[in-house]
């Protein structure tokens, strides 16, 4: 059970009777500075669903011989998860923490428990599956763009998951190795497009992170995307 204070900050994206919020935070646990380690196989990454109170994570959809096919990102105030039985031998789905995170974490036995006599519980799933759909939706159509967009487009995409400020240059505290497994692209392959753009004057290396020094830059190699339907570049430039 998590304390009232906390339980506050919580957006269930759908309107809950007070009974079924009530149920809720009873069985709700408090999961803090989890690292990708703590994620990766873990019933957190695919027994339940979370609320994430701080930093961002990766949600990551694999094909059975562990190809990544596409991802989305997550970060404070989202959800992911889902409440469903998986008799496969694989696990479709892989985390992988970009900044620190901390989450309330809601156990799927729990759940299965809870509505089986509170249906309602079904309602608040539904809800929450179209909060994370246009992300999902965006993700399939970027994975057939080039391999310069779809390194841009995540770069962007974990960018908005952070403070911003008047000034300061966004950095990404990411590995080369970790774009290429969160995107399914070659290792050399990102490494060849992060070069080219330090080269062309659009990010800035540093130890185990990137600085996007010209946003205005990335967001143009950006113009040729369909980005209708979740576009990260708003977060920078609309007013």
């Amino acid at each position: 059970m998590i304390d009232a204070e906390l339980a506050k900050e919580i957006n269930w994206t759908t309107t809950l009777s007070q009974t079924l919020i009530d149920q809720l935070i009873s069985i709700a646990q408090v999961k803090t500075n989890l690292k990708t380690s703590e994620l990766e196989g873990s019933d957190i990454a695919h027994r339940g669903v979370s609320f994430i109170t701080e930093g961002t994570v990766a949600i990551c959809l694999q094909t059975p011989n562990l190809k990544t096919v596409n991802n989305v990102i997550r970060g404070k105030g989202d959800w992911f998860g889902g409440v469903e039985e998986n008799e496969s031998d694989y696990d479709p789905f892989f985390l992988s923490q970009i900044d620190t995170v901390s989450l309330i974490y809601f156990k799927q036995s729990q759940l299965q428990r809870l509505s089986e006599n509170n249906v309602e519980v079904y309602k608040w799933l539904y809800g929450m599956s179209f909060d994370v759909k246009a992300k999902w939706l965006q993700a399939q159509i970027i994975m057939s763009a080039n391999i310069q967009s779809r390194v841009i487009y995540l770069l962007l995409e974990i960018a908005t998951n952070k403070p911003r400020f008047q000034g300061e240059i966004p950095k990404i505290m990411i590995s080369q190795q970790q774009i290429s497994r969160i995107t399914g692209i070659a290792r050399q392959r990102v490494n060849e497009t992060i070069k080219q753009l330090e080269k062309d004057g659009m990010l800035e290396l540093g130890r185990s992170c990137i600085y996007l020094s010209n946003i205005a830059g990335l967001s143009s190699k950006l113009d040729n995307i369909d980005l209708s339907i979740n576009d990260p570049r708003t977060f920078f430039f609309d007013s």
